[in-house]
């Protein structure tokens, strides 16, 4: 099935065996106001703590920087999942940090070596990916995307195609992980599903 302009494809594996499935194919931070106001030689800085004491959690969030695109994409995406996952009865996926920096590997990889595919030109599969990462699929999937703006439209697209669909409504998978590569031509987007043995 085609997606419109943008194509995508979705990918299964068992065991570490690779199997293809229906293809569609800040400088962030706070401003610091400091008002000075000079009257014969004297000084007064403005408070820009915001009323917070130093050392509270209030404080704390303040001075955190602002997550990058990046982290609010892979967010909102496993938010999205999960929602269509309640829908059909399915329990939330788990983000897994090592199924995550699989699937963000191979979004920069891909947006790297400006290639569209499950198999890297090394011949490597999702599964040799988290595997790579330290995490051992008993079962996994695999969606790939390029060219949607957000999340919400990639997502859309994927409910749309029956294999991508079939990854995401997969209730046997428990982990999830979800990759971004934002660069010009892009951006790639890339869903891990998977069980841990």
């Amino acid at each position: 099935m085609h997606l419109g302009k943008d194509n995508a494809d979705a990918e299964r594996g068992r065991h570490g065996r690779s199997r293809r499935g229906l293809k569609v194919r800040v400088l962030a931070g706070g401003a610091v106001a400091a008002a000075a106001l000079a009257s014969v030689g004297t000084f007064a800085l403005a408070d820009t703590s915001g009323g917070e004491k130093p050392g509270t959690a209030a404080a704390e969030a303040k001075q955190r920087p602002a997550p990058s695109k990046t982290a609010r994409y892979q967010k909102q995406l496993l938010v999205l999942v999960n929602a269509e996952r309640a829908k059909a009865g399915c329990r939330p996926l788990r983000l897994d940090r090592r199924v995550q920096a699989a699937a963000q590997a191979h979004a920069k990889d891909m947006a790297a070596r400006d290639y569209y595919d499950h198999t890297s030109p090394e011949g490597k599969s999702a599964g040799d990916r988290m595997r790579k990462a330290g995490y051992r699929a008993g079962a996994w999937g695999e969606n790939i995307h390029k060219g949607p703006k957000g999340p919400k439209t990639a997502m859309r697209d994927w409910m749309r195609s029956s294999g991508h669909r079939a990854n995401i409504l997969n209730c046997a998978y428990k982990d999830f992980g979800a990759g971004v590569g934002l660069k010009a031509g892009g951006p790639w987007w890339v869903q891990n599903f998977a069980t841990e043995l």
